[in-house]
């Protein structure tokens, strides 16, 4: 008999497609089920009948959104809990709270097993084809998945190191070296037609020791340097979504890589101690014609704002160096920073226990990437305007009213080559007034500011502090009404 199945994707943002749920589609359609699936809570499926509902989580500090709707569902079920299933990242990595939470017990890891869906089929769902016509059921004018022209899935699983900040170890605990992807590739194009380009969703494709076979099969199926799809003249494009190691490019493997049309190259630079092996990397992609890089700079793990303003930097020093010696290859690298959040927090804003980053200077850098819209741009100019000339200056931006630093230049600054002058006049004063702190004043008001708080400034007043510190803080509270009258 067939069965009425129900895939759901909580309401939270993402722009990939859920694959788990897509596998999980392609599972029961193969059986001869009904699939419906649906992001959010529906009320119109509320007093519906569904034989299983299969529930997909993502990040952890989607929880609110994601226990909501584990418990809308578990409703329509009338509190049947064996036949509501929940997986994904959240599940795996918080699984006794998810429990408790909701009295449904988690799936943890891949749906490698079918006993973990109490089946017996032996069918192993996570290698089997994502159903792609499911997504038009949830998408229309307001909400579209991105990717949907790529081929999406995974040449390797896992990954050979356990970083204390990245879940893929509680996720995909075992390394699988090699995937085939010619046959599902082959299949997608059999059931939902051609796509245009190739989404690896790799943790580590370097240190596979079949990666040579890897880039073989990905030459195989038609996305070779300078491939076009189809008669529409568009560039096929393959991307390792996830990144690639730095400590395993070599030479050989840039080779191969250059074989390949990867745009853009991820790489990840997440620790300073890595400088000279992150430099080789970024050279070697350069000196096999890689011209657009994606930077990954991880923050507010174990680092501190020096480690982190280096790193940009070296970044800027890199790009001034390719347009300075090789005007042919035109590499640019693109940075992208990403905050460090505990693998089980409920939420962005938690404290990681790095005493080098607070809530004021991390809400700096979140001002500072919101001008630039997340993304740090390879012109030196542009980033020391945004950045800071150096480390200190990097710190008193750091430290400004937020409305100061998202207001911090005058209009059409781009055609002022003095970048002082660039400066809105209470910036200047702002940054020549924070300069000539005591270091003793600075810790002061680091403490002070740490907690983002006007309540907490407001206080501070009240106490013994000298001249500088009070107009400092005084720009705190007053920031707005400057910043108003003055671009008025």
């Amino acid at each position: 008999m067939n069965k009425k199945i129900l895939l759901v994707e909580p309401a939270y943002k993402t722009k990939y497609p859920p694959l788990g749920l897509m596998k999980l589609s392609t599972y029961h359609k193969k059986k001869g089920d009904e699939v419906t699936f649906v992001k959010g809570c529906n009320n119109n499926l509320q007093y519906q009948y569904w034989d299983r509902i299969y529930i997909t989580t993502l990040f952890t500090w989607t929880w609110k959104e994601t226990v909501e709707t584990i418990k809308f569902y578990r409703n329509t079920l009338f509190n049947i809990a064996g036949k509501c299933f929940v997986g994904g990242i959240l599940a795996s990595l918080m699984p006794d709270e998810l429990y408790n939470a909701t009295g449904i017990i988690p799936i943890i890891g891949l749906l490698d097993k079918p006993d973990k869906i109490d089946q017996d089929d032996n069918i192993n769902i996570d290698t089997l084809t994502p159903d792609y016509d499911i997504l038009k059921q949830v998408e229309n004018t307001n909400f579209q998945y991105n990717y949907k022209n790529s081929y999406i899935g995974y040449s390797t699983r896992g990954c050979v190191w356990n970083c204390e900040f990245c879940a893929v170890q509680t996720f995909e605990p075992t390394f699988i070296s090699y995937i085939d992807i010619k046959e599902w590739i082959k299949e997608v194009k059999e059931k939902y037609g051609e796509k245009q380009n190739l989404l690896l969703m790799d943790n580590n494709v370097l240190a596979s020791k079949k990666f040579d076979f890897i880039i073989d099969d990905i030459l195989k199926i038609g996305f070779y340097k300078g491939a076009k799809f189809g008669n529409t003249g568009k560039k096929r494009i393959v991307d390792f979504n996830q990144g690639l190691d730095p400590r395993f490019l070599t030479e050989d493997k840039m080779k191969r890589l250059a074989e390949i049309p990867l745009e853009p190259l991820r790489i990840a630079f997440d620790d300073i101690r890595n400088k000279d092996i992150y430099i080789q990397a970024v050279n070697l992609a350069h000196k096999y014609g890689q011209k657009n890089l994606s930077n990954y700079i991880l923050y507010n793990f174990k680092d501190d704002p020096t480690d982190f303003y280096e790193r940009l930097r070296i970044n800027i020093k890199l790009n001034e160096e390719f347009r300075k010696n090789d005007y042919s290859t035109k590499t640019e690298i693109y940075s992208f920073p990403m905050r460090y959040i505990p693998l089980n927090a409920k939420s962005r804003s938690v404290h990681t226990g790095n005493n080098n980053w607070n809530k004021k200077s991390l809400r700096g850098v979140r001002a500072i990437l919101n001008v630039t819209k997340g993304c740090v741009m390879p012109g030196s100019d542009f980033f020391y305007q945004a950045f800071g000339e150096n480390p200190d200056e990097f710190e008193s931006i750091l430290m400004m009213p937020e409305e100061f630093i998202m207001h911090r230049v005058r209009r059409k600054w781009k055609k002022i080559r003095n970048s002082r002058k660039r400066l809105m006049p209470y910036v200047r004063k702002w940054m020549d007034t924070y300069k000539d702190l005591t270091p003793f004043e600075k810790m002061n008001l680091t403490n002070i500011l740490m907690h983002n708080s006007k309540e907490k400034i407001i206080s501070e007043l009240n106490n013994n502090l000298s001249k500088k510190l009070r107009k400092l803080l005084d720009y705190h509270i007053k920031a707005e009404s400057i910043v108003n009258r003055v671009r008025r």
